[in-house]
């Protein structure tokens, strides 16, 4: 045995990615700071302040909870994409906080993927399977976009230019993804064709193989699924109540601080404010919650911004109290350690035997 065959290369490849993630965790942390600073220019601190200082502690409780139900109600969605596997309630909704956290805790957006890793693990489902319905489930997050872009011209709106580009990018990659779909219900062969001659233009041909069967398996899953409308309609009760629960999660946060603000107002405001999340933010979304927040609560509806600064001084801290203890609570579920659940974003990025 020679000296080369004693050292495994796992470690080294452990060591790069965990070098990968600390820059990027710096470089996000950093971007985070400056968009920190640049809120708390644009707000009046003290007066935020000292709405924080006059928080009503039961309605922050009941705001928590609402919090939660929300991510809860999206879950049990994601459960019915995910048959005729069945998973329990408690080990969905888990896997859901758990991936929710990560989402939130960290520089990537890994969490999606984490979810199928931690199903190959615990119940043996393909990734290119459990992929495809977490694919679906965020799509039913994106259908609120389009409501909102009929309902926008009616509302008398003005959208700020930032504003109309998160909408049309939301639109466009529903748009894009309806199409593909359509075109591969009419021509599956032909689509798998086209993105396997995609895969093998991108990527090295020693890992094309494994992607082509990967792809294969993914098409035909989000076909089962879209050939299913009982189960789309379903899926969309569960995003209005989830959406219902946004809305009312806003207001209450609003109400927590001692501002008033109409239903109309946070419904329309706080789906728009979610439609950031499928851009990449700061670890812990430093800075970026609340730079989006005042765009659309004062910059659309004209809310103060001191009042808007209150209501993230007080939710944003909160909110992320409430993604790591929920996360702590049901990471046993998934059947991972703790340690183990924080490096499934990093092996993602390096998934091979999907």
């Amino acid at each position: 045995m020679t000296l080369d065959s004693k050292v495994p290369p796992a470690p080294i490849v452990g060591t790069s990615r965990g070098r990968t993630l600390a820059i990027r965790m710096a470089i996000g942390l950093g971007v985070g700071t400056l968009f920190a600073v640049i809120f708390v220019q644009l707000i009046d601190f003290h007066s935020a302040w000292r709405r924080v200082q006059h928080l009503n502690v039961a309605i922050a409780l009941l705001c928590g909870v609402v919090f939660l139900s929300a991510y809860a109600v999206r879950a049990l969605r994601w459960r019915l994409f995910l048959a005729p596997d069945k998973i329990t309630v408690p080990r969905v909704i888990g896997i859901y906080f758990v991936a929710t956290f990560l989402n939130w805790a960290l520089p990537i957006q890994g969490g999606e993927l984490a979810k199928s890793l931690i199903l190959r693990r615990t119940n043996g489902i393909p990734v290119s399977r459990s992929l495809a319905t977490v694919t679906m489930d965020k799509t039913m997050d994106l259908l609120p976009a389009v409501i909102l872009l009929a309902f926008v011209p009616m509302a008398g709106l003005r959208l700020s230019g930032a504003l109309w580009l998160l909408l049309i990018f939301a639109l466009l990659l529903l748009g894009l993804g309806a199409t593909t779909l359509a075109f591969a219900t009419w021509q599956r062969d032909r689509t798998l064709v086209l993105l396997s001659r995609f895969v093998k233009a991108i990527l090295p041909k020693r890992v094309s193989s494994h992607v082509e069967q990967f792809v294969v398996r993914f098409v035909d899953t989000v076909l089962a699924l879209f050939r299913q409308p009982r189960l789309l309609l379903v899926a969309a009760a569960h995003t209005l109540v989830a959406v219902t629960l946004d809305a009312l999660f806003c207001y209450l946060a609003f109400r927590a601080v001692g501002v008033s603000v109409g239903l109309p107002v946070v419904l329309f405001g706080y789906t728009f404010y979610n439609l950031a999340y499928i851009l990449p933010t700061p670890p812990a979304h430093l800075g970026s919650n609340e730079l989006v927040g005042l765009l659309i609560f004062s910059g659309l509806f004209g809310v103060s911004r001191s009042a808007v600064g209150a209501m993230f001084l007080f939710s944003h801290p909160w909110t992320g109290v409430l993604m790591t203890v929920s996360a702590l609570v049901c990471v046993k579920t998934t059947g991972l350690d703790l340690r183990a659940t924080l490096r499934l974003p990093s092996r993602a990025e390096s998934m091979g035997d999907a």
